[in-house]
């Protein structure tokens, strides 16, 4: 494997299909498991950070060498990835009994050394317009930093402010790359077939709705539970969709993997409604807003980036066979599912059906594209 995506695609779908697949077993009952945090906590940390840092890692190692012009990162530093996302997985999974600051130096690892290779990659190229790219990762990583302490301290870490400012910043950045490339892949797809109007260019509106979205996400991250937050979330909830609204969505029909970056990113200002509305309606609970901005726009957002990137950086047309449109569709489903189950609070039906289309998604994709990540690239 010599490209970044191709290991960390593929690691970072059968992990994020094993640790659904294994919270579902243990908070039913099927199967006892010792762990190091609470089963919530290694559940919230595994699918934001474990998972989120695998598809930042496979993404930058495959996007920053066009972004650059430079050699892409192959070979023993590659490899020494690897390990490190191994290491991780196994210490925050298995209690050995070793402590907070070996589960955090084990953990923290990865991430640490993807940040570092992509900081010289980007900064060596001086490729100043992705810094912010960059200082949003590092920012990833020390909002880790911050689970592992609240973990340590509090024992209940799920929804304490690294989460909060976690996916504050996998939304910032999903906001920033999205905005970029769904307009452009949509008037690509557009112009070759000589449609019009054409997605608006980015724009002040854009600007203003990324300065925002980042502002209302840090109020939230500090002080999630005050009306002024609800408000600017909801505020941001109508300038996300409108943003969305103006890149010809459906358009772009006939092409799933255009249409379901589309969706993906549709779940951003669903997230930003439903997480507003419960500061001022109880019977709203914020979960559900939680799993729109995680089950929905992170899950769909990057397994439909890893669909195109593999086929693409794979030298394969960019063609959606039955296997690509049942693990793009089985995402948002398994979003609105677990929305529902979490609205009706008595529904493991639900919950365990979300699931199973989580599994169905990442664990299609495995499958899938395993024999395309071990091959050499089409000619």
């Amino acid at each position: 494997m010599s490209a970044g995506f191709r290991p960390m695609f593929l690691l970072a779908t059968i992990w994020a299909a094993a640790s659904l697949g294994l919270w579902i077993l243990m908070i039913s009952g099927t199967v006892s498991w010792d762990m190091p945090w609470s089963q919530l906590d290694w559940h919230v940390h595994e699918l934001l950070f474990g998972f989120g840092n695998t598809v930042l890692c496979g993404f930058l190692l495959t996007a920053i060498p066009n972004w650059t012009g430079r050699t892409p990162i192959s070979g023993a530093p590659l490899g020494g990835l690897i390990v490190a996302w191994a290491l991780g997985r196994w210490a925050v999974t298995y209690d050995i009994g070793a402590g907070p600051v070996f589960l955090a130096t084990q953990d923290l690892l990865f991430p640490l050394l993807f940040t570092l290779l992509a900081a010289r990659e980007v900064f060596a190229a001086s490729n100043r317009r992705n810094y912010v790219v960059i200082g949003l990762v590092a920012a990833f990583l020390l909002a880790n930093g911050v689970f592992h302490i609240e973990a340590a301290r509090e024992g209940a870490a799920s929804f304490g402010y690294g989460v909060r400012a976690g996916l504050a910043l996998i939304l910032m950045m999903l906001s920033l790359i999205g905005g970029r490339i769904i307009p452009a892949f949509t008037r690509n797809w557009m112009n070759a077939r000589s449609l019009s109007p054409a997605p608006k260019q980015f724009s002040t509106f854009d600007a203003a709705t990324l300065v925002t979205s980042g502002a209302t996400m840090a109020i939230w991250t500090v002080t999630p539970d005050q009306p002024v937050t609800g408000a600017a979330l909801l505020m941001t909830a109508a300038m996300q969709l409108l943003r969305l609204s103006r890149w010809r969505m459906f358009a772009v029909r006939p092409e799933p993997m255009l249409m379901m970056l589309h969706v993906a990113y549709a779940f951003i200002p669903l997230g930003f409604l439903l997480v507003g509305l419960a500061t001022f309606l109880p019977e709203i609970p914020i979960t559900a807003g939680l799993h729109a901005w995680t089950a929905g726009a992170i899950g769909t957002m990057t397994l439909t980036v890893m669909t195109r990137a593999s086929l693409g950086h794979s030298g394969l047309p960019l063609m959606s066979g039955w296997a690509e449109r049942i693990l793009l569709t089985s995402l948002p489903i398994a979003a609105l599912l677990r929305i529902a189950a979490t609205v009706l609070t008595d529904a493991p039906a639900l919950l365990h059906l979300s699931a199973a289309f989580w599994i169905l998604g990442f664990g299609l994709f495995a499958v899938r594209f395993a024999p395309i990540m071990f091959a050499p690239r089409a000619k």
